[in-house]
C-alpha cells in the first residue's frame, strides 16, 4: 500500500489523497443503503460511518491547503535591501523575482520554497529564505553562485523536498488540527494506519532531496563559474564546522552552568565570522568539511558527495571572503535590527527555559 501510495503521490502530488478519502466514503454508502432496510443497522453502524465521512470531507478540505499556507513571516523589501535584490533579479530574471518574498534568518543556510495554495489556481509564489551567517562567511561571486543554486531548485520543480510528496504530506495536516491522535478515536486510529506511509514518505523525501541538490549544484556550476559553485560550497562547509567548534560547543557549555542568559549565538557568529578570512583557517575547516561523514538522516549529501559531483577529487584550495556579502549588500541599519530581533528572540526562550 505504501509503494502504490507512494507512486501516485510522487505524480499527482495533492490528489492522491483520494487513496484515503474515496474508502473512507464507503462506510456512510452502506449506512444509506441500511437506512430503509435495516433500522438497528443504521443505528450500529453510524458510529463508524459518520465519523469516517466526516473524517474523508476533512481530507478532501486538506488539499485545498496543502500547497502550503502562505508564511506569516514579513519579507524584506526592496527599499530595505536593495543590492539584494538586484542580485537574485540578475540570476532569477525579473519577472521570478516579481513572485518571490526575501526573508531573512539566522541559519547558516540559504533555501528556497514554494507556495501554491487552493489547487494552484492562484498560481505559485518562491519563498527565498538567506541566513545572515551565510551572508557573512560569503562575498557576492559565492553568494551569486548560491542564488543560482537555489533558482535551479525553482527551475527543475523540486522545491520542498519534491512539491509533489510535500504537498501529499501537508494535506494530512488539517485532518490531525480536526481529530487531534491522543485525543480522538478517529485521529489515533487513522495517525496509526499512516505511520508506515509516514516513514516511507521520509525516506523518499530524503532521496529526493539529495538528488535535488545535485542536480542544482551542476545547474550552478554549469549556468555560472563552475570554481565559484565549488568555493561557494566549501565556504558554507567551513564556516558551519568552524562555527561548530568555535560558537556552538562552547556555547553549549556555558548553558550547562548558568543561570542567566550568555550572550547570544547570531553575535558570537558574525563576530567570529571574519576570521575564516585568513587562509591556513579557511583551507583547515574546509578540509574539515571535505572529510564530515555522511548522515543518512539529513536531506543534503555530504560535502564531499557534492563537490565529487562537480569533478573534484579532493577538497580544492578557495580563495578566502574579503569583503562580505553581508556588508555590501546589507545596510548596517537592517543587520543590526534583525540581529536584535533574532538574538532578542533566542534570550528570551533561554531566560524562561532558565526560570523553570
Amino acid at each position: 500500500m505504501s509503494r502504490l501510495v507512494l507512486y501516485v503521490g510522487a505524480r499527482f502530488g495533492r490528489f492522491a489523497i483520494l487513496l484515503f478519502a474515496l474508502p473512507l466514503f464507503c462506510p456512510i454508502l452502506l449506512w444509506f443503503w441500511f437506512l430503509d432496510r435495516h433500522p438497528l443497522a443504521v443505528i450500529a453502524t453510524g458510529v463508524v460511518a459518520i465519523p469516517a465521512a466526516m473524517l474523508a470531507i476533512v481530507l478532501l478540505i486538506g488539499t485545498l491547503f496543502a500547497g502550503f499556507r502562505p508564511s506569516k513571516v514579513d519579507g524584506i523589501t526592496r527599499e530595505s535591501a536593495p543590492k539584494l535584490w538586484a542580485v537574485w533579479e540578475s540570476i532569477a530574471g525579473k519577472h521570478r523575482a516579481s513572485r518571490t518574498r526575501i526573508i531573512l534568518s539566522d541559519d547558516l543556510n540559504a533555501s528556497v520554497g514554494e507556495e501554491r495554495p487552493f489547487l494552484g489556481l492562484l498560481g505559485r509564489r518562491a519563498v527565498l529564505t538567506i541566513g545572515l551567517p551565510l551572508l557573512a562567511v560569503t562575498d557576492q561571486k559565492g553568494f551569486a553562485a548560491i542564488l543560482a543554486h537555489e533558482d535551479a531548485h525553482l527551475k527543475n520543480k523540486d522545491t520542498n523536498g519534491g512539491l509533489n510528496l510535500a504537498e501529499l504530506e501537508k494535506s494530512f495536516d488539517l485532518i490531525f488540527d480536526f481529530a487531534p491522535p491522543g485525543k480522538s478515536v478517529s485521529g489515533s486510529l487513522f495517525y496509526w494506519m499512516l505511520s508506515p506511509l509516514s516513514r516511507t514518505l521520509e525516506r523518499e523525501e530524503i532521496r529526493l532531496s539529495r538528488r535535488a541538490e545535485i542536480d542544482a549544484d551542476r545547474h550552478a556550476a554549469t549556468s555560472g563559474d563552475a570554481y565559484e559553485a565549488a568555493r561557494a560550497l566549501l565556504l558554507i562547509g567551513a564556516a558551519s564546522a568552524f562555527f561548530d567548534d568555535q560558537v556552538y560547543i562552547p556555547l553549549k557549555r556555558e548553558l550547562l552552568g548558568t543561570m542567566v542568559p550568555p550572550r547570544p549565538p547570531l553575535e558570537r557568529v558574525l563576530a567570529a565570522a571574519s576570521h575564516l578570512s585568513r587562509l591556513p583557517i579557511l583551507q583547515e575547516y574546509a578540509q574539515k568539511a571535505w572529510n564530515a561523514p555522511d548522515n543518512e538522516s539529513a536531506d543534503h549529501p555530504p560535502w564531499s558527495e557534492r563537490l565529487t559531483a562537480l569533478g573534484f577529487s579532493s577538497a580544492p584550495e578557495i580563495e578566502p571572503v574579503l569583503v562580505s556579502a553581508l556588508s555590501s549588500l546589507l545596510s548596517d541599519e537592517v543587520v543590526a535590527e534583525h540581529v536584535r530581533h533574532f538574538d532578542g528572540e533566542w534570550t528570551s526562550k533561554i531566560a524562561d527555559y532558565l526560570d523553570r
